[in-house]
């Protein structure tokens, strides 16, 4: 079937969903005959309708060939804004993934161009065939800011899951939410496609990168030129034969033992299965209705899984000092019968002491790489490669990094956007060489711009208006800007400095730098605040005060499972219990948690967390901060962490004591309202009685409610007042 033949069924297909009159609003009848020239005249696009405010102003077409942006049929089919019909009606019928990147595929094939064509606008500069996934996005979360657009980076990021993935066609977007289980959780897919790409420095007027960087003008970043499919319509002259290769690998296992000595394997048996994962972590999709190019992590029954080898459980010794890297919990005595050392006291020293045998876990996680073969191509233009990730859930799925970064920098209410234990990272702003150390690596080290965001070349003459005013739409995204920044080491990828083949020292990303199983990872960074990634759930309340930590974006009482609902991390968060006829506040020890064994229990949640907003997400980090000035801890961390959190969640409208606050402080909060549980924090101990509890004593018990414009404020029996607010 050619090109338009496809557009043709698609747009038969839509039609009467509310389709034929939505876009013949804009002069453009999708059920002409001719198609192809009513594809091509020129329109009157009404952006006054909902979804086509951020429509490029310099789109007058349904496909305007080689520009996305600028194509109005693919703007109505690809935008998560579109969703109701030219009455205000929500539409009936939505594309499949699919069909949208047949249309994608009709833009560019509409006038196909000639391989010097190419060349000559790239003016001279290296021509390849690289390797892109991909997003159209809205105006606010493109690379210029100006219009909706497809945003493109040599990094893509999957996810693991225990189910199969889900396609959210009115959102155009996958999502991890697995109905009627709380505990479901759905891999998340990337898309791949090849673009004959030209070689340029960063150029801020032209492509990028996003988020422009002192450097990025020195730096080579590949930038797309033209979209490659199969067939006669892609590139005049020629006859295309396309196909993506990809290579992943999971070598966590092997490198613990490369690190550590002593811990009975070595090579060559580490180089082998379990040690090294090549198979059955990814795959592509097969179905039409997916499209191609769309890299499937393979579902895994439970996140985390036990090791074996030649059929035999797969024990080591664990090595001394792993820095929670390593999950070292579970062990083998002498008769090889099965031991839980949470089961034990001191269990937090004995895994740091380690020289016991341990059970090794291993994960779906991964990284590599994905690659083009395209006939007759290959013969007349080199290969560059994406750098393929396989990385861990996204407990809030529908924030991303760079967002946060953004509103925390513009943000007038935070004096310092530092607020975060660490300092806050996108992937997309990293600029270090893929993983060299992988199988056939196509990779380079002079390749710094790998995980960068970057945009088709356009127009610095164009007219589009920007479009703030146009609220981002929240969903997922496959792009490095959604990941966190490698901090110690990171969420979804780590880093390593590695000598090069100079003797200067590099830096560069790898999937075997992280936690084995990644659950490490997030127990360590949830119980810091959120400290790695930032976008992370924070376990701060969840267990007993330590060291200066405190709570950065608190979790609701919901989320950690003080309700109805299940806990994300399946863990019991604080309790108000009578002991010796006072209040205290009873925590389960951060010691004797184990999050591998949350995984292999399948006992992870992302039900409630995944579905929070990146606006609520804003206002909880928002409003926690104002409760620490309030309580006069300021941004001190260790005046912070003697003020713990008992109790958080949004207030529903009506609410009695919302209503009684209001009445004796005589002021009525506007808009969202959190209330917060506090309570100054005296001595804490372990009670005889069980050894994986702590007990911490009340000084004094504060409850606040926090609207947008005013805090309301209440010391144990007093009545409400205003709370004054530090400028």
């Amino acid at each position: 079937m050619d090109l338009l033949q496809s557009i043709n069924r698609l747009c038969a297909r839509l039609a009467p969903g509310g389709w034929h009159s939505l876009l013949l609003s804009h002069g453009l009848d999708i059920l002409a005959v001719p198609l192809d020239a009513e594809l091509i005249k020129p329109l009157t696009i009404d952006r006054s309708l909902r979804g086509f405010e951020d429509f490029a102003s310099a789109g007058i077409r349904a496909i305007e060939a080689a520009q996305p942006a600028r194509s109005l049929l693919y703007h109505a089919l690809a935008s998560p804004g579109v969703t109701h019909d030219d009455a205000g009606q929500p539409l009936q019928l939505f594309p499949t993934p699919g069909e949208i990147e047949a249309v994608l595929d009709y833009v560019y094939g509409v006038s196909p161009p000639t391989l010097e064509s190419l060349q000559q606008q790239a003016q001279g500069r290296p021509l390849a065939v690289a390797v892109f996934a991909s997003q159209y996005r809205n105006a606010a979360d493109t690379v210029h800011g100006q219009h909706a657009d497809l945003c493109f980076s040599r990094t893509g990021i999957a996810r693991v899951g225990t189910a199969p993935c889900q396609y959210d066609a009115q959102l155009r977007s996958f999502l991890p939410f697995v109905e009627h289980d709380p505990y479901g959780i759905r891999i998340m897919p990337v898309r791949y496609s090849a673009y004959i790409a030209m070689q340029h420095r960063g150029d801020a007027a032209r492509f990028g990168p996003m988020d422009f960087q002192t450097g990025d003008a020195e730096l080579d970043f590949w930038v797309p030129l033209h979209k490659l499919f199969n067939g006669r319509q892609c590139l005049a002259g020629m006859d295309l034969t396309m196909d993506l290769e990809n290579h992943q690998v999971n070598e966590k296992l092997r490198h613990i033992h490369l690190r550590h000595s002593a811990t009975g394997w070595q090579e060559p048996q580490i180089s082998q299965p379990p040690f090294v994962i090549r198979d059955d972590l990814a795959h592509w999709a097969t179905l039409d209705d997916l499209g191609p190019g769309l890299l499937l992590p393979q579902v895994k029954a439970k996140l985390v899984e036990e090791a074996t080898y030649q059929g035999q459980r797969l024990s080591f010794i664990m090595p001394a000092n792993t820095g929670g890297m390593v999950h070292g919990r579970h062990t083998l005595d002498e008769e090889g019968r099965f031991e839980d050392l949470n089961d034990l006291e001191g269990v937090a020293e004995r895994v740091k002491q380690g020289g016991y045998l341990a059970l090794h876990y291993h994960d779906g996680t991964a990284d590599g790489w994905v690659r083009a073969h395209c006939q007759p191509l290959d013969n007349l233009l080199p290969s560059v490669a994406a750098y393929s990730v396989i990385g861990a859930p996204d407990f809030f799925a529908l924030c991303s990094q760079r967002q946060l970064i953004r509103w925390a920098r513009e943000e007038p209410a935070l004096p310092n956007p530092n607020i975060w234990h660490a300092r806050l990272e996108a992937l997309s702003n990293v600029r270090y060489c893929a993983n060299l150390n992988l199988q056939d690596q196509p990779f380079s080290a002079e390749d710094r711009g790998v995980t960068a965001i970057v945009a088709l070349p356009y127009d610095t003459q164009s007219t589009s208006l920007p479009a703030k005013s146009v609220a981002p739409i929240a969903r997922p995204s496959p792009l490095p800007d959604a990941a966190a920044g490698i901090f110690g080491p990171g969420w979804e990828v780590g880093w390593v400095r590695q000598r090069g083949e100079d003797g200067s020292w590099l830096n560069m990303l790898s999937g075997y730098q992280m936690a084995s199983p990644f659950t490490e990872d997030v127990r360590i960074c949830a119980a810091l605040g959120s400290y790695w990634p930032g976008v992370a759930p924070d376990s701060a309340r969840t267990f007993e005060p330590r060291s200066s930590l405190h709570s950065i974006i608190p979790l609701t009482d919901a989320e950690i499972g003080q309700g109805d609902a299940p806990a994300w991390d399946h863990q019991q968060g604080p309790q108000l219990v009578e002991h010796d006829g006072r209040m205290l506040v009873r925590y389960h020890a951060y010691e004797y948690s184990d999050y591998t064994q949350v995984a292999l229990d399948g006992r992870f949640s992302l039900h409630l967390t995944g579905r929070v907003t990146p606006q609520e997400y804003q206002e909880r980090v928002l409003s926690m901060h104002r409760v620490y000035n309030v309580l006069g801890a300021g941004s001190d961390h260790g005046q912070r962490n003697t003020w713990p959190l008992l109790a958080f969640r949004r207030v529903q409208r009506p609410d009695p004591e919302l209503d009684t606050a209001q009445q004796e402080a005589g002021l009525i909060l506007d808009g969202w309202v959190h209330r917060y549980q506090v309570y100054k924090r005296g001595a804490s101990w372990t009670p005889d009685s069980d050894f994986k509890l702590r007990y911490v004593a009340i000084e004094r018990q504060v409850s606040l409610l926090v609207g947008a414009g005013a805090i309301l404020i209440k010391e144990e029996s007093a009545a409400w007042q205003v709370a004054l607010e530090a400028l």
